[in-house]
């Protein structure tokens, strides 16, 4: 018989989003929000945001609203899987009919995964999990759609949690970062408001900041694209090559601030249109998992090797790269073009005080957990369809420990 497919992945798909509102001051819609998905008791999830006024700000506008609130803040950066289940017991008990997160990525995460447990009965939120095997789309079929509905209030300019479809949770029995992936499990609305996402330290703005980065690269480089895809990570590429460093040493500059924010968002949204992540994120979410590490931080540190590993089998896209970020490169092959991009991320990654590889010295990493790390994170998760170098254990194994 003839085989008749033309590429490796022949069909792309694009996965459907809610409302997405960006803005200043749009964090005052926020009741208006909930009583239009029909919450009347919300369920906050949030790390606290200590310091900054922001949750409780946001309480205020909810109370003022008419909207009844219960808060678990205990979320932590990586969110857990018994942090998903305290919040829902929470969300039970007080008979919450919709969840607001307020945060970065943990806390959307984390209200992703209450509403995925809610909607399937009090199920453990490591049982749902998507993998290569068992296949994903057989395994979503043993469970109910999500119905209950989320308003994701972002204070970060990074992950694009408040968009998407997934939720990356800690399965703490197994020492890895898995997703939740359902029917409906999007928020219906994502409030992204840069008057709450300059209020972050430096540091959190830096690392979160090359988190939009590192999913617009990965995403544009990846097997798995789309016209949408490539647009998208290209102008998120662009932006943030040209708001990232003013807006981590002057959140205060409102340009940059609002250029990272819609940056992010784009990047987010060309994940869900084609795109996927690779052995950057693999990598990185294990760093995650066993030290603790910002997820942000973790791709950066790794995103050099990593990319190098997979800098031949797609020179023309590097290339295309560091055109967006600025770099001219007329008369330069595709290998040399290509090339600059690397040196274009070295010289951010300086400047944002963030050091590649020495990942004992930087964080206590053994060799011999780049073996779990590989067997978790990378071999039987989506990472490796996306990522442009077609996968080998051994081979990224290896690549782990040379970062030691």
């Amino acid at each position: 018989m003839i085989d008749k497919r033309v590429f490796e992945f022949p069909i792309s798909y694009l996965n459907q989003i809610g409302q997405t509102a960006i803005g200043w001051g749009a964090y005052e819609t926020v009741a208006d929000e909930c009583r239009m998905a029909g919450i009347k008791n919300a369920l906050i999830t949030t790390t606290g945001l200590k310091g900054t006024g922001i949750v409780e700000e946001i309480t205020q506008v909810l109370t003022n609203g008419g909207i009844s609130t219960v808060i678990y803040d205990r979320v932590t950066s990586n969110p857990k899987d018994y942090e998903v289940m305290e919040a829902y017991d929470i969300f039970k008990e007080a008979g919450c009919d919709g969840v607001v997160s307020i945060g970065g990525g943990s806390s959307h995460d984390c209200g992703k995964g209450v509403r995925a447990v809610a909607s399937n009965g009090g199920r453990y939120i490591g049982d749902m999990v998507a993998c290569i095997d068992p296949p994903w789309m057989e395994e979503m079929k043993k469970y109910k759609p999500v119905t209950i509905p989320q308003i994701s209030v972002n204070t970060t300019a990074g992950t694009g949690a408040e968009t998407t479809f997934a939720a990356a949770i800690v399965n703490t029995k197994v020492k890895a970062k898995l997703l939740t992936v359902l029917p409906g499990l999007g928020p219906r609305m994502a409030i992204i408001d840069p008057l709450l996402v300059r209020l972050m330290p430096r540091h959190v703005a830096a690392q979160t900041g090359f988190d939009a980065l590192a999913h617009a690269f990965e995403s544009y480089v990846c097997k798995l694209p789309s016209r949408y895809n490539r647009a998208l990570q290209l102008e998120a590429i662009r932006a943030i090559a040209g708001s990232l460093r003013e807006f981590s040493y002057n959140r205060m500059n409102h340009e940059a601030c609002e250029s990272m924010c819609w940056a992010e968002s784009m990047a987010a949204l060309g994940l869900i249109s084609g795109g996927n992540v690779g052995i950057v994120h693999a990598m990185g979410h294990g760093l995650s998992v066993l030290y603790g590490v910002h997820h942000g931080l973790a791709s950066a540190v790794v995103t050099v090797p990593g990319e190098r590993y997979n800098q031949p089998v797609c020179h023309d896209r590097f290339a295309g790269m560091a055109s967006a970020m600025g770099v001219d490169t007329r008369g330069l092959s595709r290998v040399q073009a290509s090339d600059r991009w690397f040196g274009e991320i070295e010289r951010l990654l300086e400047d944002l005080d963030i050091e590649t590889g020495n990942l004992h010295r930087q964080f206590g990493f053994k060799k011999e957990d780049a073996h779990h790390i590989i067997k978790w994170q990378y071999a039987n998760d989506f990472a490796q369809q996306g990522n442009p170098r077609n996968f080998d254990f051994d081979e990224s194994v290896k690549l782990l420990e040379s970062m030691y």
